[in-house]
């Protein structure tokens, strides 16, 4: 018996012992189980991945999930923020930092995770330095490209021409091989952003946010009931404010308590604040109504509106809605989905008054605010599709140190020369899988 027999019988223990624990999925058990072969050299790497055409394929996959687990960590998003709070100073810093913080980024990872993790930064960044997004972000994808080219596992066409090469009796392409002649090309490519490129560029600016896009600050405001206001011991939904002058409470704040959509039974109380809505005449008629004092313009802002405990998000009717033919009144709106219509756009026109009477179509576009605890039934309702909202990444910062250490042992190993990338890829992905740095389905 050679020890080739005793490793493999051992492996074969290993195996039916994980099977039998329960403790790992049977598909993260076989991952391991052909990493260990493929680490103790009793399989190739080719023999390995037996049934895939090339091991390029698998090699740019483990690479997506490697990538993957390195997001997920915060790792990269928090070199990217520090390099972006340096940068706010000036354009110019902000672009050089932009492009030699992805560039050297990518060139461990795949170019499209780190410009998707760069993204919402730069962007940030933008908007801080009041310059046109497209003159960060069009510098930030070249950079990705340009630091992907200075290693061999920086983009899959590298993977690629290395597998090829090996076919063909050439040696396989090192982790760092090409890495002088990528500099030459990142450091022309990125001279010439900065200098040349940048001006070239388009200055587009962003429409700006919701609220200023659907021209809702000229339709809100803030009034504070007096003792003497006639409202004062009344029922919202029957009070004279909202019977007369005929507006939309959206919120009551009652001391140091808000109440989104506060019910139509709730009294009002002196000392109350209602949030309201409706046309410039009407709000503006609140003027005249005594024991109601209508708070400074420059304290109700259309960017506070878009932070608190309410969200306002654009929602577009689906073709196959509910609603299509139906008044906001006759649907409900309020009650069944938590949520109040600001604004309607409707075949290019912007409705604020009489919304509650307005016949909607497919393809209208929604104005909505609503508490955090309605943003659900928003999102599963099959009458929407939700266009303005972004989703903030969970990152696992505990697992950043794990998940960078695992990064640089992959490129060490396969730098040095002491396992083959695909070997060292695979062992790596398994690592982020044990380390919880990325979950099962995450991987997959």
């Amino acid at each position: 018996m050679t020890f080739e027999i005793v490793l493999v019988l051992a492996v074969l223990l290993v195996t039916v012992g994980l099977f039998s624990w329960g403790r790992l999925s049977v598909d993260l058990v076989a991952l391991i189980v052909m990493a260990i072969l493929l680490l103790l050299g009793l399989v190739t790497p080719e023999q390995g991945i037996t049934g895939f055409s090339n091991t390029a394929t698998i090699t740019v996959g483990a690479m997506f999930i490697l990538s993957a687990g390195l997001y997920r960590s915060g790792a990269v998003n928090f070199v990217g923020t520090m390099l972006i709070r340096f940068g706010r100073s000036s354009t110019w810093i902000a672009l050089a930092l932009i492009m030699v913080g992805v560039g050297a980024i990518s060139a461990f990872m795949n170019n499209t995770a780190a410009v998707a993790i760069f993204l919402p930064i730069v962007v940030a960044a933008a908007k801080a330095l009041d310059v046109s997004p497209g003159k960060l972000l069009m510098p930030l994808s070249f950079a990705s490209m340009f630091g992907g080219v200075c290693t061999l596992i920086g983009t899959s066409t590298n993977i690629l021409v290395s597998s090829i090469a090996e076919e063909h009796g050439l040696p396989a392409i090192g982790m760092f091989e090409m890495l002088r002649l990528g500099l030459i090309f990142f450091a022309a490519g990125a001279v010439y952003m900065v200098t040349f490129g940048v001006r070239l560029l388009p200055d587009r600016r962003a429409t700006g946010l919701l609220g200023e896009r659907y021209q809702m600050a000229e339709y809100l405001a803030e009034v504070v009931v007096g003792p003497e206001a006639k409202s004062v011991g009344h029922p919202i939904g029957t009070c004279p404010l909202v019977q007369e002058v005929q507006v939309d409470v959206l919120d009551l704040i009652r001391g140091e308590v808000r109440i989104p959509f506060p019910p139509p039974a709730m009294v009002i109380e002196a000392g109350d604040i209602l949030r309201l809505r409706d046309s410039v005449i009407e709000i503006a008629a609140l003027q005249e109504r005594q024991g109601l004092t209508l708070r400074p313009r420059q304290r109700w802002t259309i960017r506070r509106l878009e932070g608190g405990p309410t969200r306002r998000l654009e929602v577009i009717l689906a073709p196959s809605s509910q609603l299509e033919g139906r008044t906001l009144r006759e649907a409900r709106f309020a009650s069944t989905y938590g949520a109040m219509v600001l604004a309607i756009r409707q075949r290019g026109r912007l409705m604020h008054a009489d919304l509650e009477d307005t016949r909607l179509q497919a393809g209208d576009a929604l104005l909505v605010e609503a508490p955090q605890v309605a943003m659900d039934t928003l999102r599963q309702s099959a009458d929407f599709v939700l266009v303005s909202e972004v989703q903030e990444p969970a990152f696992r910062r505990s697992k950043i140190v794990p998940a960078v250490a695992i990064i640089a042992a992959v490129v060490g190993t396969a730098a040095l020369g002491i396992m083959p990338i695909l070997v060292g890829a695979i062992t790596g992905c398994i690592l982020m899988i044990l380390t919880r740095c990325l979950s099962l389905d995450e991987a997959y």
